[in-house]
């Protein structure tokens, strides 16, 4: 198993590597002078030179990509440019927020989307399937922010159960921390949920008709254990899939939502940096995201060779 995860780990390092550079270049060659962009209209030709020396952006492209490849493998994006920080503690400060709300979506999403999705699946072509297929299609094709309004309409102005926007630290108290993240969780994870009710419904229905469930029942299994040892286990592998890019996704920002419910996560600090040109954060928020997808990927093939040893196998022979 430790070799399989080496193979897969190096077989993401372009992940990782491939969006890093083509944001330097990206970054470099945009028309414009980011140093002009961040200091304003009202800004001398000194002050936009002096900053161009300290970002440096004066050196030749070469010189600034060998300087920015060691930066890179020193895990050192410098200082903000706008903010005044170092990078890295900013992304690490406004990841721990994405975090805890990613937490509480996938939470949500969870408990409610492969439970409904397998009870529909034994349920098929019955009244409550339909419903619930029509309500997954419904939350699947419902952008983000229009759940999150009717969300704040009703649970935050209508009864004043929860509030609508602003965050506190769970470190801070966790009771309020839940309270604040209560209703953006509860937008992303309805919505995420459907998705995974529909691949779990189609996965249960797939494994139904396999031979090895046939085979299962014919040998007098009761139907209890083939569904909990048999059927589902199959109908997980897709579900884990969905389930990895969802985990990726939030943890690398929610930035609608986090917008609408003013959360100071890591797709807000993205959203400032790029409003602000700040090329340090800018890169060091996307080499964040990119090292998550990167993880959580790996973490979906370790998952793969536990639920399904061919896949195991398979890679080991290729």
């Amino acid at each position: 198993m430790l070799a399989y995860i080496a193979r897969r780990l190096l077989a993401l390092l372009p992940t990782v590597a491939v969006p890093m550079v083509l944001l330097f270049l990206l970054l470099r060659l945009t028309p414009g002078d980011p140093a002009a962009s961040i200091l304003g209209e009202d800004a001398t030709v000194e002050q936009i030179e002096a900053l161009r020396e300290e970002m440096g952006l004066n050196a030749p492209l070469p010189v600034q990509f060998v300087e920015w490849l060691g930066s890179v493998a020193r895990l050192d994006f410098g200082d903000s440019i706008f903010l005044r920080a170092p990078v890295m503690d900013l992304v690490a400060e406004r990841a721990f927020v994405t975090l805890q709300l990613a937490l509480l979506a996938i939470l949500v999403a969870v408990l409610v989307g492969p439970a409904l999705g397998t009870f529909a699946a034994t349920r098929r072509r019955k009244s409550v399937d339909q419903t619930l297929v029509v309500a997954s299609a419904v939350g699947v094709a419902m952008p983000t922010f229009w759940l999150a309004i009717i969300l704040i309409a009703v649970f935050g102005v209508q009864l004043g159960v929860l509030p609508v926007a602003g965050y506190v630290s769970v470190l801070d108290d966790p009771v309020e921390a839940l309270r604040y993240l209560a209703l953006p969780a509860i937008s992303i994870g309805l919505l995420e949920a459907a998705v995974l009710f529909r691949y779990t419904r189609s996965g249960v229905l797939d494994a139904r008709s396999q031979p090895f469930v046939t085979t299962a029942r014919a040998q007098g299994i009761p139907e209890g254990t083939v569904t909990r040892r048999y059927i589902f286990r199959a109908a997980t592998v897709p579900v884990v899939t969905v389930l990895g890019l969802t985990v990726a996704g939030l943890l690398g920002g929610a930035v609608v939502t986090e917008s609408i419910f003013s959360i100071p996560g890591i797709g807000q600090l993205l959203l400032t940096a790029v409003s602000r040109r700040d090329y340090p954060l800018i890169e060091g928020t996307i080499f964040f995201i990119a090292i998550v997808f990167v993880l959580v990927n790996l973490l979906v093939d370790v998952v793969y060779g536990f639920l399904d040893p061919r896949i195991r196998l398979g890679a080991a022979k290729g």
